[in-house]
């Protein structure tokens, strides 16, 4: 005994933990339903990747994605074999349960009983998202966008009628009822911000309406947002309402939040107070204005980046918030551009657009840095947000439940991984509320209109046989979550750096 005790002493001495992060914390990873099952005709999506009005819109349909449907049980082996007591963040897919308006289908909701199950049985700590992006084809139908005939219940037209926020907190309150005694953490929506800006400003998701006035803005993008506000208060009232079981026994019957997309938002020039205030008012364009409206209970409907109008009957309905980090955003001031008087520099929109980024001053990443997303990889954004959004937000508990990088590069994906947990580590200790990190993702995936290309997973993905196959960053995700930090030697070996290592 004595022997064991004096090499545990040698070994942390000669190999100490460099970023550590509280007991309790909570470690994992996330896929999402239409991402990874396949097979799903029956939604949103599927029509984006196959009517011919959308075409070019997506890289390449879906399909059966990586199979994920009929691979749960070895998907949660792969989440149960990084460390005891994880997370594993899914979706159940709406469309699947409720195919049609008001009729459930009884085989999928045991599917996703099964898939739960299945997690559970392996100490996997399951997290439930309700919209992840994806709805079904009755809550709009994109073969009908001009719903010329009105609402009808095989299409609902869309967020902007009130019986959309209804049924989606109906199919939240049958969802806990079934699941309560399996789940006690549930998000209502997954990036609302980003299904918002995309499908109904950019025109790279669903509906697919690219809006660039600000008549049009006001007259299609808002009241949609007003929609999703009035569906995640109800949705969150329902949740609450019927989960009354306390599954892991902490003293809560559920925790109800959703996840916000939040990048590193930095203008061009910090010494030009133009770029400045362009950055604030992008920012609290595409990171605040939901939980501005959720949590706070303002709206800014003018999207001057002052949230000016209150609605007490949204505030105060999140438990928890999730944030999501992927690249720094530069942004430069350019009056009449859309939607606020300034330019996102990102490569992918200006060209759409028939713009060059180096035409607005935009900054060139280093090329090792660059993902296969096309935006940078930079690390110390995923600290450098949290005691921002605890600043924002006092008293909002906080999780990240996404980050990673898109990568084939096995060592590429593990500095990520090292580098941004450090820089978390450091936050926290500063005292962000942060309870937890949840990787993107658990396997490759269908990263949406980016199609396969993007390899985002912890498990490599053979896209001819469905083989999973572990990667570096699994190997050392594993490592710092059984040491509950990041030793020297894990540092050593992936911390070091200016830039990522060389790949794709």
């Amino acid at each position: 005994m004595l022997l064991v005790l004096l090499v545990a002493c040698d070994t942390a001495t000669e190999n100490p933990l460099l970023y550590t992060f509280p007991e309790g914390f909570r470690w994992g990873a996330a896929g999402a339903a239409h991402q990874i099952e396949g097979g799903n005709t029956n939604n949103n999506w599927y029509q984006f990747e196959t009517l011919p009005e959308f075409a070019g819109k997506t890289a390449e349909p879906s399909g059966n994605a990586v199979d994920g449907y009929a691979r749960y049980e070895e998907d949660a082996d792969l989440a149960a074999s990084l460390g005891a007591g994880v997370t594993y963040r899914l979706s159940i897919e709406w469309s699947r349960v409720e195919p049609s308006r008001d009729a459930w289908d009884e085989a999928e909701w045991q599917h996703y009983r099964d898939v739960l199950e299945a997690l559970v049985a392996r100490g996997v700590v399951p997290m439930v998202t309700l919209h992840h992006f994806t709805e079904p084809i009755w809550v709009q139908d994109l073969a009908d966008l001009d719903c010329a005939a009105g609402p009808t219940d095989a299409n609902l037209c869309g967020w902007t009628n009130p019986d959309v926020p209804a049924e989606f907190a109906e199919f939240a309150h049958e969802a806990a009822t079934r699941f309560g005694d399996l789940v006690d953490e549930w998000s209502t929506f997954n990036e609302p911000g980003g299904y918002l800006l995309s499908g109904y400003l950019g025109g790279a998701f669903p509906p697919g309406y690219l809006t660039i006035s600000k008549t049009g803005i006001a007259e299609r993008v808002v009241p949609v947002a007003e929609g999703l506000f009035d569906g995640h208060v109800a949705a969150y009232h329902a949740v609450h309402e019927a989960d009354v079981v306390d599954a892991d026994a902490d003293g809560a019957a559920a925790m109800v939040g959703f996840t916000n997309s939040i990048q590193w938002i930095v203008p061009v020039d910090e010494d030009d107070p133009a770029d400045v205030a362009a950055a604030d008012r992008i920012r609290s364009l595409y990171a605040y204005i939901f939980p501005d409206a959720v949590i706070s209970g303002l709206m800014d409907r003018d999207l001057d980046g002052v949230p000016e109008e209150a609605h007490p009957e949204w505030a105060g309905t999140v438990d928890q918030l999730g944030y999501q980090y992927y690249f720094r955003m530069y942004v430069k001031a350019e009056d009449g551009f859309p939607p606020v008087d300034a330019v996102i520099c990102d490569r992918t929109i200006l060209e759409l657009l028939g713009l060059s980024p180096a035409s607005f001053g935009c900054p060139e990443p280093h090329p090792d840095d660059v993902t296969q997303m096309d935006y940078e990889h930079y690390a110390a954004g995923l600290g450098l947000l949290a005691p921002a959004l605890a600043e924002r937000y006092p008293g909002v508990p906080l999780r990240v439940t996404e980050a990673g990088i898109a990568t084939t590069t096995g060592r590429r994906r593990a500095e990520s991984i090292v580098r941004q947990l450090a820089g978390l580590s450091d936050a926290i200790a500063a005292g962000a509320p942060v309870d937890g990190y949840i990787h993107w993702s658990l396997t490759d995936n269908y990263e949406w209109a980016e199609g396969f290309r993007p390899r985002f997973g912890l498990w490599t993905v053979d896209l001819d046989t469905y083989e999973r196959t572990e990667t570096e960053g699994a190997e050392v995700l594993r490592t710092i979550i059984a040491d509950g930090g990041i030793r020297q030697s894990v540092w050593d070996t992936y911390g070091e750096g200016e830039h990522l290592s060389p790949g794709e």
